[in-house]
C-alpha cells in the first residue's frame, strides 16, 4: 500500500513550491507526519491484518471502501502527481487540496479503527485520526486568514 507516500510527496512538492513562509511551514510539517504515518502503518497495521503475498480480506475492504468513497485518487496514486501540484496556481488552491486530502485520512483511520482487530490497533488508529484532526484545523486556519 504505497498511499500514504504520495500524499508525502504531495505535501513536499508543495512546500517546495510555496513561496509565503508560514504556509511553506505547514506543507513541510505535514509531509514529515505522513512520512510518518507511514512508518507506523508499515510497523503496525501491515502485520495487524496479516498482510503476506496473499491479499487478505482487510485490503479488499480496505479497496472497496476507498472505491466506496469516491475520492482520493491523491490518496491512492491514481493520478500524476506533478501534473496535480503544477495546476495548483494559488495557496488557497494548496490549501483546499490538502484540506480535502486530510478530512478524508480521518476517514481512511476511523475505519481502519473500525476494523481493527485488536485494541492496540484501534488506539493507534485512533491517535492518527487524531492528529489528522489536528492538520484540518491547521489547514482551515490558514484558510482564514
Amino acid at each position: 500500500m504505497g498511499c500514504r507516500s504520495g500524499t508525502f510527496r504531495f505535501y513536499k512538492l508543495l512546500a517546495d513550491r510555496t513561496e509565503k513562509k508560514e504556509v511553506k511551514a505547514i506543507f513541510k510539517k505535514l509531509a514529515e507526519d505522513e512520512k510518518k504515518h507511514l512508518k507506523v502503518i508499515e510497523t503496525m497495521f501491515f502485520p495487524e491484518a496479516g498482510f503476506t503475498e496473499q491479499i487478505t480480506e482487510e485490503e479488499i475492504e480496505i479497496e472497496d471502501y476507498l472505491e466506496r468513497e469516491g475520492r482520493a485518487d491523491l490518496f491512492t496514486r491514481r493520478i500524476n502527481i506533478d501534473d496535480l501540484v503544477a495546476s495548483i496556481d494559488t495557496q488557497k488552491k494548496a490549501l483546499m487540496v490538502a484540506l480535502d486530502t486530510e478530512k478524508h485520512s480521518v476517514h481512511f483511520f476511523e475505519h481502519l479503527s473500525k476494523r481493527s482487530s485488536t485494541e492496540e490497533g484501534r488506539r493507534i488508529y485512533r491517535e492518527l485520526v487524531e492528529e489528522e484532526m489536528s492538520h484540518v484545523s491547521q489547514i482551515e486556519a490558514m484558510l482564514a486568514d
